[in-house]
């Protein structure tokens, strides 16, 4: 009866929440975001350092997430429903991911050689979202690894345009970028490279670029020493070092990582007052937005990463972050997406018009990541 009542109390506040988001009265982000607040505290509410799987994932949920894609049904039970690799079901569902029509249209873009798209496209700035820069990064996160031998040669194509310093980078005469870097390594390193000296080299280079304020930013004149070393550090930078970072069972603890997160949760508590460095590493309304792939800085990808840190947990579940989280969902558990890439439209993810399974579970895993 208890679990039903918060269940209860979370979606009339989630009611409340949304109307006052999307009310036509109040378009300025602080003051809808100050509105927000008034409404109370959702954590003390919930006991949200005890929240179980349960409250987060019920059954109409968890059946709708489980009657999706291959990939969905894959990740939910790992990420969700703490099934084993090795369990029967779970290896079944990996291998029909491969033969779903969605993949199969993407491996027959791979060029003989390892990549999708064209040579530079590896090297251009902003990458098309269909090439291997991007595509590699989302068959990651499906569950593909270096055991499916197309994935091996895309990632030794990857590898191939590595730099002599570690990272990778772009534009002729190519030079390294922190941000760049990061993207590729974290894709590297979720396909089961952690162990390869060659990825290790990149994570070297990579946690040598911290800053000052404990972000990362691209340019080497504001690296310590420089004339712009006092600037504030790139934001989308940071938040892909720190997906990296993540994936890197001793990094994720390291004294670079809390800096790093240290610096992100001041983008959050500065939003609006200062003007970050880089690539649109601005937090407004566009950042709230629900957006899968991650290629942008926004929410999503901002929680996701975060949510991969200890040391950012208990600051999660105090942070208003969660409560714009939970705004977006709707009485049946389930979250729309936001902003699409209309080359991704195939997949659920890539339309505004209806619940996304994907997008769902990826919220899921995040509340469930700092609910433990």
């Amino acid at each position: 009866m208890r679990a039903l009542n918060v269940m209860a109390m979370l979606y009339l506040s989630q009611i409340e929440v949304r109307a006052l988001i999307h009310s036509k009265n109040e378009r300025d982000f602080e003051s809808r975001f100050k509105r927000i607040k008034e409404l109370g505290n959702f954590h003390n509410l919930l006991g949200f350092p005890k929240l179980n799987r349960e409250l987060l994932l019920g059954d109409e949920q968890r059946d709708w997430l489980l009657a999706g894609e291959p990939w969905i049904v894959y990740r939910t039970m790992i990420d969700l429903l703490d099934k084993r690799e090795e369990d029967h079901l779970v290896i079944e569902k990996r291998k029909e991911i491969p033969k779903h029509p969605l993949i199969r249209k993407i491996f027959e873009g791979l060029n003989d050689d390892g990549y999708w798209g064209k040579p530079k496209d590896i090297h251009t700035w902003w990458p098309r979202k269909d090439t291997t820069f991007w595509i590699l990064p989302v068959l990651a996160d499906f569950g593909f690894t270096v055991n499916d031998k197309r994935i091996a040669k895309a990632c030794e194509y990857v590898f191939s345009t590595q730099l002599q310093s570690g990272g990778f980078g772009w534009d002729p005469p190519t030079k390294p970028s922190d941000c760049h870097s990061a993207i590729i390594v974290e894709s590297l390193a979720k396909t089961g490279l952690l162990g390869d000296n060659r990825l290790q080299k990149a994570y070297e280079w990579l946690i040598k670029r911290q800053r000052l304020d404990g972000g990362f930013w691209c340019k080497n004149t504001g690296q310590i020493g420089g004339p712009r070393e006092k600037e504030p550090s790139c934001a989308f930078a940071t938040t892909f070092v720190l997906g990296a970072l993540a994936q890197n069972p001793t990094l994720r603890h390291s004294e670079v990582a809390k800096r790093g997160v240290d610096f992100l949760f001041e983008c959050w508590e500065n939003r609006g007052k200062i003007r970050y460095a880089g690539h649109d590493s601005q937090i407004g309304t566009d950042w709230e937005k629900l957006k899968y792939p991650f290629t942008d800085y926004k929410i999503l990808k901002f929680l996701d990463v975060l949510s991969q840190f200890e040391y950012a947990k208990q600051r999660l579940r105090e942070s208003e972050m969660i409560k714009l989280l939970l705004s977006k969902q709707d009485n049946q558990g389930k979250f729309t997406p936001e902003s699409i890439l209309k080359v991704w439209s195939d997949f659920d993810f890539g339309q505004k018009e209806k619940p996304s399974r994907w997008i769902t579970l990826l919220a899921v895993r995040i509340l469930k990541r700092i609910s433990k």
